[in-house]
């Protein structure tokens, strides 16, 4: 029988490893006997730190531009030798953009991807293309345009990355696909919590109780959430805001002492999962008001616990929140639009009780569980 594996830049078993993405692909496919196993694919310690001092040195010294050395050749190669002798003739998913040349070439090696987004949409829509050399940036594409022609399948996280696959790299419809990602939750404590969980409907006197979680603020648009609810509580109405993984220094001063926010900093998910499902399951609607997100995947876990998601309009980002239960805003809408609505959930129950009950209805939609078994569909 066919073997298959799942690959990232990074050990697969590590949660640390791309946002635990793959960790979680992981668990849930082991779980239901869809994937073998995961790779290794380390590049830490003081052998890597040389190869890319060199490798940066020499592409400064021929002109060609520094930085972009996790695209190169010689890193792919070096990363997966010692992975590579049991692939032959196995399925191997790839959850990064790239392959080894020497795997590309070879069809004894069975080569899908799954990613969130095609290099040129990372060098462009994230711009990550401004700092790294143009060389390696053109160089990396081409390889990666190589890599899909050579796959079986490549597995896109929503439409708009599919659609990069196929405009900007020429690869066949019939190839490209689309299946967005589950919760990154551990699936054990996930299932625990699922069949004992019962939906908590917010009394109309109560606050409304708001959460958001991420790292970078102003990218994740924490400062478009607190300007709106500056004008929430000016108007009078009842909220509560916890804000998770932001530091409150980190903040203009101005955003720093907004009403009703509690602060709750870094929280590892890995080694506290429980304080993390009970922080977000006991709110109403999950905030995450990107100006740039290839998806975001922490709307997949305000799904999966049952929340209404407030998101924005913003790459692969609308295709990860269930369109019933919900509102993706336009990367420009002001405050005082973004306020509106949530003083219409205040104010209006019964449109709050429609977005909670078809939130709570989504929820095991959003797990990992439910993404393997697309993918089982798709491959068998």
């Amino acid at each position: 029988m066919t073997k298959t594996y799942l690959a990232a830049v990074g050990d697969v078993h590590d949660p640390i490893t791309w946002s635990g993405i793959p960790y979680h692909f992981l668990q849930a496919g082991q779980a239901l006997g869809f994937l073998d196993d995961g790779l290794r694919l380390t590049a830490s310690g003081t052998a890597w730190k040389v190869r890319r001092i060199l490798w940066n040195s020499w592409r400064g010294m021929t002109g060609r531009g520094v930085g972009g050395y996790q695209y190169s050749s010689s890193f792919l190669e070096n990363l997966w030798q010692h992975e590579i002798h049991r692939l032959r003739d196995a399925r191997t998913i790839n959850c990064f953009q790239l392959y080894p040349p020497s795997m590309v070439s070879d069809k004894r090696y069975r080569k899908f991807f799954y990613v969130d987004m095609t290099l040129k949409q990372l060098f462009e829509f994230y711009q990550v293309g401004s700092y790294i050399g143009s060389a390696i940036a053109r160089e990396a594409i081409e390889r990666e345009r190589a890599g899909y022609q050579a796959a079986e399948l490549i597995v896109g996280h929503s439409r708009w990355a599919a659609q990069s696959i196929i405009q900007d790299y020429g690869i066949s419809p019939e190839k490209v696909h689309a299946i967005i990602p589950g919760a990154n939750l551990d699936r054990t404590t996930y299932l625990q919590w699922y069949s004992t969980a019962t939906c908590r409907m917010r009394h109309p006197h109560d606050p409304l109780k708001l959460i958001f979680v991420g790292k970078y603020w102003d990218r994740k648009g924490l400062d478009r959430l607190l300007e709106a609810l500056k004008q929430v509580h000016t108007q009078g109405k009842a909220y509560e805001l916890t804000v998770m993984g932001c530091q409150r220094s980190t903040l203009p001063a101005d955003l720093q002492d907004v009403p009703n926010v509690n602060w709750v900093g870094f929280l590892d998910k890995s080694k506290e999962a429980q304080r993390f499902f009970d922080l977000v399951a006991s709110a109403d609607v999950g905030c995450l008001l990107s100006r740039a997100e290839a998806g975001g995947m922490v709307l997949r876990e305000y799904h999966a616990l049952g929340l209404i998601v407030m998101g924005t309009a913003v790459g692969g980002s609308p295709e990860h929140m269930f369109a019933d239960a919900g509102k993706a805003f336009a990367p420009n809408d002001d405050a005082e639009t973004i306020a509106r609505w949530i003083v219409q959930l205040i104010d209006d129950h019964a449109f709050y009780a429609s977005l909670r009950e078809a939130a709570w209805k989504h929820r095991m939609q959003a797990s990992w569980d439910e993404t393997v078994q697309h993918w089982r569909t798709l491959l068998c």
